[in-house]
């Protein structure tokens, strides 16, 4: 059984194009950075420190992510697979 999970997994790997991957993370801080000074510009000084926080804390994610690749795919992978299990066990 465990054989079978690591097969799919080294294929899940070759499979993987890590240009795009690095590409879509830039995406994704992007928008995190738009989305937190759009957030900040009605008010600034409270804030603006809890942008700043949210922005920093973002970027340590996205750099966590980065350093581990591999086990945030498969986390990701497993959450997506445990939530449509139970969205399609939901509808019976």
């Amino acid at each position: 059984m465990w054989g079978l999970a690591a097969r799919k997994q080294s294929r899940f790997a070759r499979d993987l194009d890590l240009g795009e991957v690095h590409d879509q993370l830039d995406a994704l801080r992007g928008y995190v950075h738009e989305l937190t000074r759009s957030v900040g510009l009605g008010s600034r000084d409270p804030y603006e420190r809890a942008r700043d926080f949210a922005a920093e804390a973002a970027h340590d994610a996205e750099q966590a992510m980065k350093d581990n690749l591999a086990a945030s795919l498969v986390l990701a992978v497993g959450l997506g697979v445990a939530i449509g299990y139970f969205i399609g066990r939901g509808g019976r």
